[in-house]
């Protein structure tokens, strides 16, 4: 039988050797480092589910809260529409009650003075008419 070959060994021990020291140097620290990595980003998307839940709440809220503003303001539009409509209306009535007085007023003067002118008319038409008749008759007549 053939002694073993010594360098078999030593190649194993070098390996062994060197695995050991890439393990303990190279892979540990970088495994380390992917390993809080990992965490990080795994605390980095629980912190962003959380504000962005924290956000769309609000947001909902905010967007609630315009739904109502705008309801609210629908209302008020409609009461302060249906107010002035009253009002207007009003202010209409009042407004025709007193040109409906005024010009009733104006009728009844225009009657006078047109009754007033239709008297004056039979008096004027009646003296013409006996100035007339006179100068016809060659003589002054008495009405």
């Amino acid at each position: 039988m053939t002694p073993p070959n010594l360098s078999l060994i030593l190649v194993m021990v070098c390996f062994w050797i060197t695995f050991w020291l890439v393990r303990k140097f190279l892979l540990g620290p970088v495994g380390r480092v992917l390993d809080e990595r990992n965490q990080r980003i795994t605390n980095a998307n629980e912190t962003w589910e959380a504000e962005n839940a924290k956000f769309l709440d609000r947001t909902n809220r905010v967007e609630a809260d315009l739904d109502d503003a705008a309801r609210t303001a629908a209302r008020t539009r409609e009461e302060l529409r249906t107010e002035a409509n009253a009002v207007r209306q009003d202010k209409l009535t009042k407004t025709r009650e007193e040109v409906d007085r005024r010009l009733a007023a104006a009728m009844d003067e225009l009657d006078g003075q047109a009754n007033a002118a239709r008297a004056d008319l039979r008096t004027a038409a009646n003296g013409l008419a006996s100035l007339f008749a006179g100068q016809l008759l060659g003589r002054e007549v008495r009405s």
